[in-house]
């Protein structure tokens, strides 16, 4: 028998093999590998069955590749996931075209025993135990018994391999461990990542044309990468997951290779592409930054005009080329969309993916709109476009094909979108990627990854797996993750992709760009372009929406339907036009008539300079007759450089209302204070000073202020005497009546966002009460198994906030005390702890402030601690807790933040604290630039970036007029004169989301 060495061992030759199921390999034999190799082959030859566990990208599955690629054996390879079933792998019967009888189809493990192929079973641990040890025969003894058909038993015939592949249960999702009287009977080889010293022997051994510096350089930047995002350095509180291994690697180098494998700019161009792009946090592009910056030796990034030329049926783009069908068709769609730079700049990123046969993800938020640019993308190659919509509770079958009827009395298979995409050579376009179901994605792992092929179900009738053309691009849109409880890809999956993040389209030139592609250039564009941030800015700040459970929101396609009405309307009374444009497109969908009011009178204003611009009316219509005819790209206006170029903004707006400069102090006998003139920014209120008795601020009508040491200063408070008592003179009983109406409609509105989590699961099953009509028509109909009774599942999640607490820290101080911001405060309290109790949420209440005004000490008073019951005595005494005693003095709140441990249990899982403060800071500054630029402000700043790395948190509650709190939180909502009637709405949706978008059950 003829024979083969692979890592130094003798393995027999397979022979007669499907060479259609032989999947090439590129693995490079390093002596990790070779170990590998003879810890997998050594079981294999003693018919022991294998167990490969790795991370993702490490190569398990290239390894069996490359083995039977060696051998020329066949590999059927079958993804399991939560809802597989015992006869999608051993066969099922379905009754025949005739009607008159039976047949028997093998599943893959089946075909793989007969016909002596190696079976993989890929993801093995997202499978339950319990479907596993249906076919325990075959891993414990090598045999199968078809109990689902004639019973009879099947030995595997020599050759025959079964090999389970799968991910750590740590880390990933929806993966257990599997338990001992499973794996007793495998062989289990743990797949070590590869050392640096390897990385750069494989890529030296797949690439020797590029040179070592850069491989050493390359490798580098991966690995540190990968070990930020591990350490979470990286990606911490982004809901997504990241993922750099050697197949990213892979991409760098084939693109260094192909763009100038000596050239320095090249290297940190695509070093910024694969490594920098994919993150949309600024302070974890800011970390990658200085990464790349150290190891490529340059801060800049590569910023280089885009252009795009065609010629000879060849789309160029800077120093890309990219093959097309039909260059007066490619003209007709780059020259039916506005390509402002960011459009541009994204642009060149997707053809440098396209032109890489690499799989493309474009990823967005949920109100940037892309999709007017979709054209752009999905038609740039000239390829049929073939759409994949995907949904939770859209079937597999729906997507890949299934028995339908197709007469009268017959039954056929019918290809499903993705299907008909590959056999057609069509770029396929996925949305909705978050929402794909794991079996799909598991379908979907060879499709995106080297082997790019699909393998159809058995009831297709296609043993071999499809592939896709040379020229098929696949292509995927997913908008961000927002809530843990909400799907997404795993970062395995992510990994088989290019991430690229769809550009921001906000900033005021972007959106004059864009506009003034449809309208002419000038006053008209840019007055709406404002009009659309100024609503965003309001919305954003919930100055407008702040009884609203979600605020106001305001993309792209907002502007443009208010472009198209003008267009379409365009009269010469245009003022009046635009108006209503402006109101269907924004104004219409305020729900509060004060604040659609004020609205309209913006609104108004903004676009008064229109009866001053003469002859707009006939320049839209001139605009309209000539932005839709395609023209050579050549002449595109949007096509040179340099109309893209910006002059920077430079120097200081000047003041327009700088105030009065100090005046010098009065001069007053006060010996213990040293010295007779109060003076400067550092000194204190006193009752002599010419100001307001202490209330105020310095240059504000304060009063001046005098040197001081600090134990001076502490003898003088200790002498001071409070002005008056700062409460609230209401009883429990008023405010209920004031109050309670108010709140139990906002308890209401806010128990929504707390109900339980409904997770729909189907399964077909062979007996059940309820049919699907359409498994029963294939039934009928000879194509279909006896598997045609829908079994679904609605389960809710009611325990989805265990582990959940909430502390409340808030500036019991008096200079935050007003009577309408401590009703605010108050209220929010009150609505926020019933919610939080009827859903069973710990919570804790803390009050922090400088009672005696000593500046020693801060006093932290627990007014409700976590096993306190919330009963009416205890809200009675939280209600007039809150309604006295804010006399202390504020202090530096950063303070409050160095053991944030005391104030929550140990078997607490998700932390979210919420500080309620004006956090001006001990000292209050005459200017908010100060206030922000303060040493206290940035310690505040510092102490919650750093406990935001052991997961608290944080959502920073204003109040004010001072827009302070969104400079130190991620999180973080501000009450003012005009919202905070709202702020237990305010705080009440906030909290929800924070809770819905951190926490996941811990199971």
């Amino acid at each position: 028998m003829k024979s083969v060495t692979i890592a130094g061992i003798q393995i027999p030759l397979y022979e007669n093999g499907n060479r259609s199921l032989i999947f090439p390999s590129d693995l490079v034999e390093t002596d990790s590998t070779i170990k590998q190799l003879q810890n997998i082959l050594y079981p294999m030859l003693e018919g022991r069955p294998v167990l490969l566990v790795g991370d993702a990208g490490v190569g398990k599955n290239a390894l069996v590749y490359y083995i039977n690629s060696k051998l020329q054996k066949p590999t059927l390879r079958f993804s399991l996931n939560e809802d597989t079933l015992p006869e999608d792998l051993i066969g099922s019967y379905r009754v025949l075209m005739d009607g008159k009888g039976f047949e028997w189809a093998n599943g893959p493990l089946t075909t793989s025993l007969m016909e002596g192929y190696s079976f993989v079973a890929d993801e093995m641990n997202l499978a339950t135990p319990h479907i596993l040890k249906r076919f325990s025969s075959v891993y414990e003894s090598g045999f199968l018994d078809l109990l689902e058909g004639s019973g009879d038993r099947i030995y595997g015939r020599d050759g025959f391999h079964f090999i389970g592949t799968q991910n750590p249960s740590e880390g990933f999702e929806g993966r257990k461990p599997l338990p001992f009287d499973i794996t007793k009977h495998f062989s289990v080889v743990y797949i070590d990542p590869h050392t640096p010293d390897e990385i750069l022997f494989i890529l030296s051994k797949l690439y020797p044309d590029i040179p070592n510096d850069f491989l050493t350089r390359a490798i580098r930047t991966s690995l540190e990468a990968e070990l930020a995002v591990k350490q979470g350095e990286i990606g911490r509180g982004d809901l997504e997951k990241y993922h750099f291994n050697i197949r990213v690697l892979k991409k760098f180098c084939e693109r260094v290779l192909l763009f100038g494998k000596q050239d320095e700019e090249i290297y940190l161009r695509e070093a910024y592409n694969l490594f920098y792009e994919p993150f949309r946090k600024p302070d974890d592009r800011a970390r990658i930054r200085e990464l790349l910056a150290e190891i490529w030796k340059d801060k800049n990034i590569p910023n280089l005009p885009v252009k795009f030329e065609i010629n000879k049926n060849t789309l160029f783009c800077n120093d890309k080329e990219l093959k097309i069908n039909d260059e007066s068709e490619m003209k007709q769609t780059l020259s039916s969309l506005p390509m402002p730079e960011p459009i541009l700049s994204f642009m060149e990123k997707v053809v440098t993916i396209f032109q890489n046969k690499e799989n493309l993800l474009i990823e967005y938020r949920q109100d940037q709109d892309p999709q007017e640019f979709f054209p752009l993308v999905t038609e740039l190659m000239g390829n049929p476009v073939e759409l994949v919509s995907l949904s939770k509770g859209v079937h597999t079958s729906d997507i890949v094909g299934s028995l339908k009827p197709v007469g009268k009395n017959e039954v056929g298979w019918t290809d499903g979108p993705l299907t008909r995409g590959i056999r057609k050579g069509a770029t396929i376009v996925i949305t909705g990627l978050e929402s794909a179901g794991a079996e799909l994605v598991e379908k979907m792992n060879m499709l995106t990854d080297d082997a790019k092929s699909l393998a159809l179900p058995p009831e297709s009738g296609e043993v071999i797996p499809i592939k896709l053309t040379d020229n098929s691009r696949v292509i995927a849109f997913k908008s961000f993750r927002s809530s843990k409880s909400l799907p997404t890809i795993s970062r395995a999956f992510r990994n088989r992709f290019t991430p690229v993040l769809f550009p921001e389209l906000e900033d005021i030139g972007t959106l004059k760009e864009v506009l003034s592609f449809y309208l002419p250039e000038g006053f008209l564009p840019e007055a709406m372009a404002k009009y659309h941030l100024k609503l965003k800015e309001l919305s954003h700040k919930r100055t407008i929406g702040s009884a609203n459970l979600v605020p106001y929101s305001f993309g792209l396609s907002n502007l443009l339907k208010w472009k198209d009405h003008l267009i379409r309307y365009n009269q010469k009374d245009l003022k009046e036009i635009a108006i209503r444009g402006g109101k269907i497109a924004y104004t219409n969908q305020i729900s509060d008539p004060k604040e659609r009011a004020e609205l309209e009178k913006i609104l108004d204003y903004t676009i008064q300079g229109i009866e001053l611009e003469s002859g707009l009316f006939e320049k839209i219509e001139e605009k309209k007759k000539t932005f839709t005819q395609a023209t050579d790209l050549e002449k595109k206006m949007w096509w040179d450089p340099e109309l893209h170029k910006r002059e920077p903004l430079t120097g200081k707006a000047k003041k327009l209302n700088s105030g009065d400069p100090l005046k010098r102090g009065l001069e007053i006998n006060t010996p213990p204070t040293g010295g007779n003139v109060k003076e400067g920014a550092d000194a204190w209120y006193g009752k002599d000073t010419r100001g307001n008795m202490g209330q105020g601020e310095p240059a504000g009508g304060g009063g001046a202020w005098g040197y001081r040491t600090e134990e001076l200063y502490k003898q003088f408070l200790k002498k001071r005497r409070l002005l008056w008592d700062y409460k609230m003179a209401v009883s429990q009983q008023e405010f209920y009546e004031v109050f309670g109406k108010e709140l139990e409609e906002v308890e209401l509105n806010l128990e929504r966002l707390f109900d339980p989590e409904v997770d729909i699961t189907r399964m077909y099953r062979n007996e059940g009460s309820r049919i699907d009509a359409r498994r029963y028509l294939n039934f009928r109909n000879g194509k279909g198994d006896s598997r045609i009774f829908d079994k679904t599942l609605i389960e809710k999640n009611e325990e989805k906030l265990k582990g959940v607490e909430v502390a409340f820290l808030v500036s019991k101080c008096r200079r935050v005390f007003n009577f309408d911001y401590s009703v605010a405060v108050l209220s929010a309290l009150l609505t926020s702890t019933y919610i939080l109790r009827d859903h069973e949420v710990d919570f804790s209440v803390h009050t922090y402030s400088d009672i005696k005004n000593t500046k020693e000490k801060i006093d932290i008073i627990h007014a409700k601690k976590y096993e306190d019951e919330f009963d009416e005595r205890a809200e009675s005494e939280l209600f007039n807790f809150f309604t006295q005693g804010w006399e202390g003095d504020s202090i530096p709140e950063y303070q409050i933040l160095e053991n944030l441990d005391n104030f929550f249990t140990p078997d607490s899982q998700t932390r979210i604290v919420v500080i309620v403060s004006d956090f001006r800071g001990q000292r209050a500054k005459a200017e908010i630039d100060d206030e922000i630029a303060s040493r206290e402000t940035q310690l505040l700043k510092q102490a919650v970036r750093k406990n935001e790395s052991k997961n608290y948190v944080f959502l920073g509650v204003g109040l004010g007029s001072r827009y302070i709190a969104e400079h130190i939180f991620h999180d973080s909502i501000q009450v003012t004169s005009e919202n905070f009637y709202n702020m237990p709405n305010l705080i009440g949706s906030e909290l929800s989301r924070l809770i819905l978008t951190h926490h996941s059950q811990r199971n």
